[in-house]
């Protein structure tokens, strides 16, 4: 299948064969998510309804930033970043700069072809992140088994090529519940222009020396 990227109006949109164009919208803002209609397969992490409207509240967000993929107004898929919560202990970040890669879905019949990439490609592009640390859980609870036909090990190898396409790498850590699985992992992009502090408070927050090698989990 033939994509073309061009840059419109801000945005990038991704022009595709087929009826109807695909369009990866970076920052989408709030208003702009809130006219959308979501996919009904959007249900990975909750109902669809559910979704956008947590999407919405991300966008309204000054940290978070949405990278929304759309045909027509209908919401197709999403990245989404944003400051890690409390929750965990990554929320305990003492610069407030570190973000969370904390989400990426695309409806299933939308699968295969290769929008999942495209839309880190995007969020990424221009250096939006550089200045900072950008990391990723990744859970085996969260994998999509049923859907991908994959057991959890493949999955996780699978997001690695994924998150490592936008420049994500493993990192080992003494987080417990990332080292309950050996499906779970640890990645982050460290950005070329993040303040040393940020850097130190990523390494501090994870539990492992700066140069320590990546655990097998």
């Amino acid at each position: 299948m033939a994509l073309a990227l061009q840059a419109r109006d801000g945005q990038l949109t991704v022009s595709r064969s087929g009826p109807g164009d695909a369009r990866i919208v970076v920052a989408a803002s709030p208003e702009f998510l809130r006219g959308l209609t979501p996919h009904d397969q959007l249900d990975r992490f909750r109902d669809p309804a559910g979704q956008l409207d947590a999407l919405v509240s991300i966008a309204a967000d000054p940290q978070g930033t949405v990278t929304a993929l759309v045909r027509d107004d209908m919401l197709l898929g999403y990245a989404v970043f944003h400051p890690p919560t409390e929750i965990e202990a990554w929320g305990y970040d003492r610069t407030g700069q570190i973000l969370e890669l904390g989400a990426i879905e695309v409806a299933p019949s939308e699968r295969g072809q290769r929008w999942a990439e495209r839309l880190l490609q995007a969020s990424f592009d221009g250096g939006r992140f550089d200045h900072t640390v950008v990391f990723a859980t990744l859970y085996s609870w969260h994998y999509d088994l049923a859907r991908s036909g994959l057991g959890d090990l493949a999955y996780r190898r699978m997001l690695e090529r994924l998150y490592g396409s936008a420049g994500l790498e493993l990192f080992g850590t003494t987080d417990e519940e990332v080292r309950s699985s050996p499906a779970n992992a640890l990645m982050a992009r460290i950005g070329s222009r993040a303040p040393e502090e940020v850097v130190a408070e990523f390494h501090r927050l994870r539990g492992v020396r700066p140069g320590a090698p990546a655990a097998s989990w």
